[in-house]
């Protein structure tokens, strides 16, 4: 018999992890990207000078570390070598003192003050089940594994933690440090990779969870950028019998006779398949589908799914390090400049007005610092954005201007550095990658009713459509955003289950 033929669409990190479950169980899988090279938004490029490497979306990869989906590959294997700084991230405040979240404890600890012993004793309670809550929030729905170890280790104060996270951070910073608003922002700053505001619900798990596996994982990146990641997953992806083909957007999902029948191309190309994997956001999903493919609630839920801010994003190459204020921000891969816990929270409320922020909070990275792959000997790169609405009545170059003064009170003397810079806004990263809808990384918002069996709705919550041969994956399914793969592997499991084929799994290490 000729064997089954899958098209996934997107080469991102889900696409391919889905394209190397798909190959290695016999299928016949072709990835279409529209861009002209691989990747979706885990890539890296020259963007200011030669010799310059910056990351243009994701860069830290906490999620990846402990994600059963990205280890099981063994992308080490392939060339990917992690850089793990012993200090994960820094809050500098305008004083010049700084918070910074170690992957030691204790060092925390020292660094917390007044408010390091209540995290040690919160430490010593969570710790000990970082990677099953991880685990736990990374499972594909109903979340099985690593539940039975979570509850045994929360115990008695199971019902307070599970408060605590369903929370706003800034509450849970509050509960946990007795009132210390520097270490809630400290905490709240973790929360705003989500693109949640730090009095939203549910911005608690966010926050607490990042910190958590940057004691237990850390915030690993792969040294030379994310492509590194990229051309491991292709490599493995080509081993097990997949093709990538590029500058191939696709325009429709065809459907003939109740089911999936390949897709057509915008060129027109027709590619016939008796499967299609999707992992472009909710929004675009729905318009590649034909009207009426998809139950009516399904089809109307899609296509008012509700997108968070998007990165308004600067790289920089610098002719040195930045000269923070704060020490501790010297040697941080990480670090969130927001300052006091007020600034913080006014930053997010104006983003929720509509507004682009006075004073953005900005998330920066430094990985020149701790690779020297990044950037020409003595000079460095820098990675910043602050989350803006999508569409803004400021010119570009405004935002812009906001974000360097940002940047200029806890680091006096930056703009003195910089030798070239790029920027890219909400608007120029849908027009690279139409997926990230507003510029949204995260495809969709992370508040509550966008979450677990509600992303994107119940119906897709098993990464299958009731559209047959038709299964979904990205960061509007299950559980969201960032580098960990699940739903690209969801999604090829279910389709093998589908067609009663034995799935891929990992070998279980020898004892």
């Amino acid at each position: 018999m000729a064997p089954i033929r899958v098209l996934v669409v997107g080469s991102g990190h889900n696409g391919l992890v889905a394209a190397i479950h798909l190959a290695r169980a016999g299928l016949d899988v072709t990835v279409l990207e529209a861009a002209p090279v691989p990747g979706g938004a885990t890539r890296a490029e020259a963007l200011t000078l030669p010799g310059f490497v910056h990351d243009l979306h994701a860069a830290f990869l906490p999620m990846t570390a402990v994600s059963p989906a990205m280890r099981e590959l063994e992308l080490e294997r392939h060339g990917v070598r992690w850089i793990d700084p012993p200090v994960v991230a820094a809050h500098p405040f305008e004083d010049g003192s700084a918070i910074a979240l170690h992957r030691d404890v204790e060092a925390t600890v020292a660094s917390l003050g007044a408010a390091g012993p209540a995290w040690r004793a919160a430490m010593a309670q969570l710790l000990p089940i970082a990677e099953p809550l991880a685990r736990t929030v990374l499972s594909p729905l109903p979340p099985v594994r690593g539940v039975g170890a979570v509850l045994r280790g929360l115990g008695p104060d199971l019902l307070v933690w599970t408060r605590r996270m369903l929370a706003s951070v800034q509450a849970l910073g509050l509960e946990l440090f007795d009132g210390d608003r520097r270490a809630t922002a400290w905490l709240s700053a973790s929360a705003q990779h989500s693109g949640l505001p730090p009095t939203t619900t549910v911005s608690g798990a966010f926050g607490l969870l990042l910190q958590l596996v940057g004691h237990s994982h850390g915030w690993p990146f792969p040294r030379g950028g994310m492509n590194r990641i990229v051309d491991a997953l292709v490599a493995l992806a080509a081993d097990a019998g997949a093709q990538v083909r590029c500058d191939a957007p696709v325009e429709q999902i065809l459907v003939r006779g109740g089911r999936v029948r390949g897709v057509r191309l915008r060129d027109g190309e027709q590619i016939g398949a008796d499967a299609v994997v999707t992992t472009v956001t909710a929004l675009p999903l729905v318009r590649m589908l034909p009207a009426g493919t998809l139950p009516g609630r399904l089809e109307h839920r899609l296509r008012v799914w509700r997108y968070g801010t998007g990165p308004f994003k600067l790289d920089y190459a610098l002719s040195g390090p930045v000269p923070w204020t704060a020490a501790e921000a010297r040697d941080a891969p990480v670090v969130h400049v927001a300052g006091e816990l007020e600034a913080l929270g006014a930053a997010a409320q104006a983003g929720e007005r509509g507004e682009v922020p006075e004073r953005p909070a900005l998330v920066v990275g430094q990985q020149s610092l701790h690779d020297d792959t990044r950037a020409p000997d003595a000079q460095h790169t820098l990675y910043v954005y602050g989350h803006v609405p999508s569409r803004y009545a400021l010119e570009d170059g405004e935002v812009a201007a906001r974000i360097e003064a940002q940047l200029e009170r806890f680091a006096p003397g930056f703009g003195d550095l910089v030798l070239a810079r790029a920027q890219r806004s909400p608007r120029d990263a849908e027009t690279d990658n139409p997926s990230l809808v507003g510029g949204d990384l995260g495809g969709g918002s992370y508040e509550l009713d966008q979450q677990l069996v509600f992303r994107p709705h119940p119906a897709l919550a098993h990464y299958r459509a009731p559209l047959r041969g038709l299964y979904v994956a990205g960061a509007s399914t299950h559980p969201g955003g960032a580098v960990h793969g699940i739903s690209g592997r969801g999604a090829a499991r279910a389709l093998l289950t589908d067609r009663r084929l034995r799935p891929w799994r990992a070998p279980r290490p020898s004892a």
